[in-house]
């Protein structure tokens, strides 16, 4: 029913009958018609072909029934909103961001769980993670602007191997236009985050929403005062931080030390 109600608003707003959008799908409008009224189930391809044809940035792909089966039910507000914000900003306290996580440092992530997840529960959570990395080839591209915690970098996740692809992957990132990547080092001491991670979406509608987690849940902030906090406290930390281009000269030292089995790598 959701995606059905979703399906019909989005083909309204973009003032297409059922026949022009079933033509563009590749589906009768008899069909269309069914799906828009729940009495049908929508096909994985007509849904990314929908998500297409109406600008919907993947919305209706995720309202598939059995599309979110591998997101906790806590976190699947959270990844509509991420896919729709014009800007997002992470703070990351423990691990890469899960949108610049290469797939060997996810799995190794996600393996560490406790209770430990089984292996085809792993790979779920694996495969949706890496889908939604496909917002970084969306188009209009949202504004990324990341900080992470030095100790970020100096966690060992998975093998030596897996940190070096890690490190570079995050260079190359770090190399594009509408992503902006920050290293908060140990040397500011203590920060306005030290409770944990937390993201602030700017959205399409001109509407601020903040992102948290906490161990097993995480929550989408919509209060305008807690909000704005989110966004007073990221500001805060890119004060402390190094610049983007020292970040990338950090990283790049860093993965060359780490390369050479040097442990006790230095700012100096």
């Amino acid at each position: 029913m959701q995606f059905g109600q979703e399906l019909q608003r989005l083909r309204k707003a973009a003032d297409l009958s059922q026949r022009e959008l079933a033509k563009r799908t590749l589906i009768s409008h008899q069909m269309l018609g069914a799906i828009e009224r729940a009495q049908r189930a929508p096909r994985k391809h007509f849904a990314e072909r929908a998500d297409r044809e109406l600008g919907a940035h993947g919305a209706l792909s995720r309202l598939r029934p059995g599309a979110q089966e591998s997101y906790p039910h806590w976190f699947r507000r959270y990844v509509d909103l991420e896919a729709e914000a014009e800007a997002i900003h992470d703070f990351q306290s423990d691990a890469v961001p899960g949108l610049f996580q290469t797939k060997d440092y996810a799995r190794a992530v996600l393996s560490a769980g406790w209770p430990p997840n089984d292996q085809e529960r792993t790979e779920r959570l694996l495969s949706a993670r890496v889908a939604r990395q496909k917002l970084l080839k969306r188009d209009p591209l949202p504004l990324l602007w990341a900080v992470i915690d030095e100790g970020v970098l100096r966690r060992a996740v998975g093998s030596k191997e897996i940190m070096l692809a890690q490190l570079s992957h995050l260079l190359e990132l770090a190399s594009r236009p509408h992503i902006r990547l920050q290293v908060l080092p140990f040397s500011k001491g203590a920060h306005a985050a030290m409770d944990g991670s937390f993201k602030v979406l700017d959205m399409s509608d001109g509407k601020h929403l903040a992102y948290a987690e906490i161990p097993g849940s995480g929550r989408v902030i919509s209060d305008a005062d807690e909000v704005k906090q989110c966004s007073l406290r990221f500001g805060a930390l890119q004060s402390l931080s190094f610049s983007p281009d020292e970040s990338v000269d950090f990283i790049s030292r860093y993965k060359e030390a780490h390369s050479h089995g040097i442990d006790s790598f230095s700012l100096a």
